[in-house]
């Protein structure tokens, strides 16, 4: 089971069961499954291009390979920046106390480029945010799930459902006002001296 999402408010904290929200938990699902003459279900798999090897569902998943076709170790992998600089993982931030920003103007949870929601059941919290929360108010902590590349923002909110939060990074825009003319990025320029011998 998940460690819980803390947040401190305040001088107070609270804690949350956190619940991944699937499309399935609020529509439903339903599987169609290929069955052949015995009535056994089938099971999806592949043949490499020359035909003399046959992949299973999830044999090619985690494969990383160098350009040689040496596979590398998951544990092996680094990040980097647009600059070509190693990027040092962040851990979970699960189990750890967030400080609250807020209450969070509406703007914050328009412009927002959402990529998860999580159910929150209460574990204990705080009278004081509790309040808050059910007035309508919602905030913002750092949030990571598991140890990452990037800090995502989790925005936490209640509704008549219960308690939420939609985690995700802001999102940006560039916008152009009424009368001001947008300028294409220029383009590189491409010489046309091609030598059609050489291909």
């Amino acid at each position: 089971m998940a460690k819980p999402l803390v947040v401190q408010f305040g001088a107070a904290s609270s804690s949350f069961a956190i619940h991944l929200l699937e499309r399935s938990d609020i529509y439903g699902a339903r599987r169609r499954v290929m069955l052949d003459a015995q009535g056994r279900p089938c099971t999806r798999a592949a043949l490499t291009p020359d035909g003399r090897q046959l992949l299973a569902s999830g044999m090619t998943a985690q494969g990383y390979f160098t350009a040689a076709g040496h596979s590398v170790a998951r544990a092996a992998l680094v990040g980097l920046d647009a600059k070509g600089a190693v990027i040092e993982p962040k851990p979970s931030t699960l189990g750890v106390a967030q400080a609250l920003s807020g209450p969070l103007l509406p703007a914050a949870l328009i412009d927002f480029e959402l990529r998860s929601i999580y159910s929150l059941q209460p574990e204990q919290i705080d009278a004081a945010l509790e309040q808050s929360l059910k007035s309508g108010q919602a905030f913002s902590c750092p949030f990571n799930y598991v140890t990452g590349l990037e800090v995502e923002t989790a925005h936490i909110l209640h509704n008549d459902e219960g308690y939420f939060a939609l985690v995700g990074q802001p999102a940006e825009f560039d916008w152009v006002q009424e009368g001001q003319t947008y300028a294409a990025p220029a383009l590189e320029e491409v010489s046309d001296d091609l030598d059609f011998d050489a291909l």
